[in-house]
């Protein structure tokens, strides 16, 4: 399976990288998803007094 994973990439060369793109672009998005609303607060367990 992994083989013919391989060889079908080494076929397709612009997939790996558009991939690659797609994925940096998720996490992007998944970030500005959690934090863009301005809720840039710390959990409070962060912070608990010893």
């Amino acid at each position: 399976m992994i083989g013919f994973a391989q060889k079908w990439l080494d076929a397709h060369p612009r997939v790996k990288p558009a991939a690659l793109v797609l994925y940096y672009l998720a996490i992007i998005a998944l970030l500005v998803a959690m934090y863009g609303r301005g809720n840039f607060e710390t959990p409070e367990f962060v912070y608990a007094e010893f």
